[in-house]
């Protein structure tokens, strides 16, 4: 069955070493990768601190003021990335995405767009309202009031067509806690909250004539 997210406790030794990584890849981040994106069939381009010992099957995460060194420079990229892309002179619709509590997996994340005035619409948007934790992840590096903020739902999935392909069933899944939800294309999938996402723009980006583009959750092919 699915696993539920979890975290290791084990000790982490060499946090100067961590530290020193962590600085080497805030620089190379901050040019995105466009070879993709510039495709006829590229959509997006993102990044993610997908380093050990902390990236893994099972993730490990780090303590809270490691984690607000990657969200700094994930929002360093993110300025340089802004300027890179209205360069290309491609729609697009970039995203800071802040997990909570499953911290290694915030990333930067850019989706390419038919029109400029076009935004990226979850289908795992929460409908859950509570403010964002700005005390919590506060820090002198970065001002997060910057960003408007959306909560999105951190899940697990299963979707009705896998079924065929595992030993448990959607009782099962019912029974562990996961919710039944249908998609606008009438997929269904089976969906179990592990914490927040919270996706950020730069308030400046704002516009009045925005229009939503929905991005569904699909299943692997």
């Amino acid at each position: 069955m699915s696993r539920d997210y979890n975290s290791q406790r084990k000790k982490i030794r060499g946090w100067k070493r961590r530290v020193e990584h962590l600085n080497w890849w805030g620089e190379q981040i901050k040019k995105p990768y466009t070879k993709y994106f510039i495709t006829e069939s590229g959509s997006h381009s993102y990044e993610r601190y997908t380093v050990s010992p902390f990236y893994r099957l099972i993730k490990r995460q780090p303590p809270l003021w490691f984690y607000k060194l990657i969200i700094a420079k994930l929002i360093t990229a993110y300025d340089n990335w802004q300027q890179t892309f209205d360069d290309l002179g491609i729609p697009y619709d970039l995203q800071l995405w802040i997990y909570d509590p499953a911290f290694i997996r915030s990333e930067i994340i850019c989706y390419k767009m038919e029109e400029a005035s076009e935004r990226k619409q979850f289908n795992w948007e929460a409908s859950e309202n509570k403010p964002f934790p700005y005390s919590k992840l506060a820090s002198k590096f970065y001002d997060l009031d910057e960003f408007e903020w959306l909560l999105a739902d951190d899940e697990n999935i299963c979707f009705e067509d896998d079924f065929e392909d595992v030993d448990f069933t959607a009782e099962d899944l019912l029974e562990e806690g996961y919710v039944k939800k249908e998609q606008n294309n009438g997929g269904i999938y089976y969906a179990k909250r592990l914490g927040d996402i919270w996706i950020g723009r730069r308030k400046s980006k704002s516009t009045d004539a925005t229009k939503y583009v929905l991005q569904e959750y699909y299943p692997a092919p």
